[in-house]
């Protein structure tokens, strides 16, 4: 009976232990995937600001260019002026002169004869705008005009919220702060809502089922207020702790055996990857890249995997941010370059149609370390420099100004850099336009939508326009269906990878595939 009750005993406080603990790590999980992703809406609320007051700059900009002009208005030289101004600043689509009253001429139309609206709103120094439609019916755009003395500038809204979206749900609009006037949105943002935001006194807040950011400006009287839906910014924990309460009462007992019993033989973290790096046990895996066009293979991506002593495989995911945190990312990434080459550096050789990329992390890209570890391979196994692809990822590329320097460096020693997991983090199309890359990959979570009933996500077909505008390649990760890859196809990506074609694998096994690919082209 005593051993009966001990052991009674000792199960129940094991229980309680292991429910409390993961109860308490559920809530903290979530306080901290809350805070992420606040801070997430947050950081892209400010990029937003950024972008609207560049905008209403150069507004400012042009009409002071404008303003000393004093010989006779609507001549020639007049309108030459005017034309002049809006081809020098890239937000401005249109200038034009007013004698007070109405409208007298203007960069695009030349002599014109319009009454001039009441302004919306003015603001210090003497500047008014307000909005006007243009174009023909049923195709009418709204545009924002702002006057100074007797000039006015006509920019299209838009430009004030010209940043890729951070995912399917969020919501922008600017407005002006005097009146809670709207400037510019998203197609979708509930006007009612945003006002009833402007009129709060704190900067970011929960209310009416929703998670706000309200970003003022200290340079103009505008505001950006970005907000997203309650229940994607925070969990809801009764129920997850209802679903949890019976699993971890089952798996308590059997949780805490298996932790002291393996207790006893874990080491540090640092201690095993050291002994990792020793034994070079940090090996690349390829997942082939497939052309969308042809449907062949054109190269692969290397990802590392931690092949232990026993066989078993570990996953980059478990390790590469221990490793990041330790400084042990260098010597890992020094072996998968020795494995590339060791694996497939003789049919890089033989075949210059093939290329490999190779992921650099945050500290690769501090300096060149990474071309002196390259070159001896290169030179060794006759590869050209351009068969060797770098990716870096998007969140590591936020400082442009020290990014930009270290990536022309690679792109000057004849590699391709892409960015990897693109749409994930903040950029936009001046991000792209400051960075010297080649390309871009779509990131897995954005291909999911395509081709499979659901609704379409809508950052893909952005993510592409913005990709062609600037003539970057594309490579689309994740691309599981076929339907998926035929919607890639007919937008214009070149290339894809994911399980519709093949897994990551080990060079021997990628080595087959290259054969078994050559057998079906030559039958074909």
């Amino acid at each position: 009976m005593s051993s009966r009750f001990t052991a009674l005993t000792t199960f129940c406080v094991v229980a309680f232990a292991v429910l409390a603990t993961l109860m308490a790590a559920v809530y903290a999980s979530d306080a901290v995937d809350e805070r992420q992703k606040r801070d997430q809406v947050d950081v892209f609320s400010n990029r937003a600001l950024l972008r609207a007051e560049l905008v209403t700059s150069e507004a400012e900009s042009a009409l002071h260019q404008l303003m000393p002009y004093g010989n006779d208005p609507c001549t020639s030289d007049h309108l030459q002026r005017l034309r002049h101004v809006e081809e020098q600043f890239r937000y401005i689509r249109e200038v034009a002169w007013t004698d007070g009253a109405r409208l007298r001429c203007s960069s695009q139309s030349g002599d014109v004869d319009t009454a001039l609206p009441p302004p919306e709103w003015t603001y210090a120094n003497g500047f008014t705008a307000w909005h006007s439609e243009v174009g023909k019916r049923g195709n009418e755009r709204r545009m924002l005009n702002v006057r100074l003395g007797n000039h006015v500038v006509v920019i299209d809204p838009r430009f004030y919220l010209d940043i890729v979206p951070l995912d399917d749900t969020i919501q922008l609009a600017v407005l002006e702060t005097q009146d809670g006037g709207i400037i510019s949105s998203w197609a979708d943002a509930d006007y009612t809502l945003v006002r009833a935001a402007l009129k709060r006194t704190t900067r970011s807040q929960y209310f009416e089922g929703r998670y706000y950011v309200v970003e003022r400006s200290s340079r103009f009287p505008i505001v950006v207020i970005a907000y997203e839906p309650e229940d994607r910014m925070r969990r809801d924990l009764p129920a997850q702790f209802r679903t949890l309460l019976l699993p971890a009462l089952i798996l308590s007992v059997l949780g805490t055996w298996l932790v002291m019993h393996w207790r006893r033989k874990l080491r540090t973290p640092r201690n095993a990857i050291l002994e990792g790096i020793r034994r070079r046990q940090f090996v690349a895996w390829l997942q082939p890249l497939v052309s969308l066009e042809s449907g062949r293979c054109v190269g692969a991506e290397a990802l590392v995997r931690w092949k232990l002593e026993d066989g078993s495989i570990v996953a980059p995911d478990t390790f590469i941010p221990m490793a990041e945190s330790l400084g042990l990312v260098e010597p890992i990434t020094d072996q998968v370059v020795r494995s590339v080459f060791e694996g497939v550096g003789a049919v890089l050789a033989r075949r210059r149609d093939l290329h490999v990329s190779l992921n650099l992390a945050g500290k690769d890209l501090a300096g060149t370390r990474v071309l002196d570890v390259l070159k001896p391979s290169l030179a060794k196994y006759a590869v050209h420099p351009e068969q060797i692809w770098f990716e870096a990822i998007e969140r590591t590329l936020i400082d442009t100004a020290g990014s930009a320097p270290v990536l022309e460096a690679f792109r000057a020693a004849g590699h391709r850099i892409f960015i990897d997991d693109f749409g994930t983090g903040y950029s936009s199309l001046s991000y792209l336009q400051e960075l010297p890359v080649d390309g871009i990959k779509i990131d897995r979570s954005f291909i999911r939508s395509l081709g499979g009933g659901e609704e379409m996500n809508k950052i893909v077909p952005h993510v592409i326009d913005m990709a062609r505008s600037l003539d970057l390649l594309m490579v689309a990760e994740g691309v599981e269906t076929e339907p998926q890859a035929q919607y890639l196809r007919e937008h214009g990506v070149q290339f894809a990878q994911g399980w519709l074609y093949a897994k990551a694998m080990p060079a021997d096994e990628f080595l087959r595939y290259l054969d078994h690919e050559a057998a079906r082209t030559r039958k074909a």
